[in-house]
């Protein structure tokens, strides 16, 4: 929900909450009062709801920014304060406006009433505070619920493109063929490749928990990877890793990371010059950062350049709203893209 939204959504409560308040308080004194007092008691209705209205709106701004940075306590703290505070207040405005009405010399203000008349308004404050903070959680709930599903559709796209390019023909050609040449030539090699190529379908076959999962286990997969790209591209293909080991423990989407370093390879390797890849993660205290970057130039209109890239970045967003950062430069002959999570 956008800020236009939110406002147009509080408004309309607010107004609706509040007409309801005046409807109520004017019905129950209806058939206590005499006829000729029914428009006497609209002015005070009236006035009343006008004055609470008002309050509400000004201790709206104290509790909007609070359920932002507050835990539960200090905000019931907060809502029973402002609810005596704006109580009294109420109470107060309301005596004075009547006693400009009708000024009463030496009548301005009961101590005997005031203290009940406050109480009750402090109790009408603190039910519309409630059911701010009620309203305002529950949407926050449903807003995080709706981020989950959509993250959660986004890692299984993910997924099923990383298949998609993993099952495809010319995927497997090329490396079933280079296993099929390495089987007279080096053996042990051969082996090595299976178990690599075997690994790295384990792991994009079977991952059930794709939402969440060490860095460590998204980095083993991506080498098993790039040690078959390697066989297939030999020397044009030089990778390096730096992998702080605080960042390994760290817990990432699947499949965050891979769509990177396919991108990288796919659009970096031109003709017989060699591609240089280096993946790095660091963790520090402002959480987790990530970086792919490869020799070449930025491919924005390249063919298929963009949707995994696009999927990174929405997963991102979803998962981790305000609290990351997804980047593509170009500088000194790299292509770098990098991802910050806070944690």
């Amino acid at each position: 929900m956008n800020l236009k939204e939110r406002l147009s959504s509080f408004w309309t409560l607010q107004l609706a909450g509040w007409l309801a308040y005046w409807v109520m308080i004017y019905v129950t004194f209806i058939t206590v009062v005499p006829n000729r007092q029914l428009l006497h008691l609209l002015h005070v209705k009236t006035a009343r709801t006008i004055i609470g209205f008002g309050l509400t709106c000004l201790l709206r701004m104290t509790y909007k920014p609070a359920a932002r940075k507050l835990s539960f306590r200090p905000i019931a703290l907060l809502v029973l304060s402002g609810s005596i505070v704006f109580g009294c207040l109420w109470a107060l405005l309301e005596e004075s406006y009547f006693y400009l009405q009708n000024p009463r010399p030496g009548q301005f203000l009961s101590w005997v009433t005031f203290p009940k008349v406050a109480l009750d308004y402090a109790m009408t404050v603190m039910a519309w505070s409630a059911l701010y903070f009620g309203i305002k959680y529950w949407r926050a709930w449903e807003a995080e619920r709706e981020r989950t599903l959509q993250a959660n559709a986004l890692a299984h796209q993910a997924q099923l493109e990383l298949l998609r390019y993993q099952l495809n023909p010319h995927f497997l050609f090329n490396a079933l063929n280079s296993i099929r040449a390495s089987i007279d030539e080096d053996k042990v090699r051969a082996k090595r490749m299976i178990t690599e190529f075997s690994e790295f379908l384990r792991y994009s076959l079977t991952s059930s928990d794709a939402a969440n999962i060490p860095l460590r286990e998204e980095l083993a997969a991506i080498r098993n990877y790039l040690a078959i790209e390697q066989i297939r591209f030999e020397d044009r293909l030089d990778v390096q890793f730096d992998i702080e080991p605080a960042a390994e423990d760290v817990r990432i989407p699947g499949f965050l990371i891979h769509p990177l370093v396919e991108n990288a390879i796919k659009h970096g390797m031109n003709g017989d010059a060699p591609l240089h890849l280096r993946i790095a993660a660091q963790k520090d205290a402002g959480g987790l950062h990530i970086e792919v970057a490869n020799t070449g130039h930025w491919q924005a209109n390249g063919n298929g350049t963009g949707i995994g890239l696009r999927n990174v970045e929405q997963r991102l967003q979803q998962l981790f709203p305000d609290r990351s950062r997804f980047a593509i430069d170009e500088a000194d002959g790299w292509v770098r893209v990098t991802i910050e999570i806070q944690t």
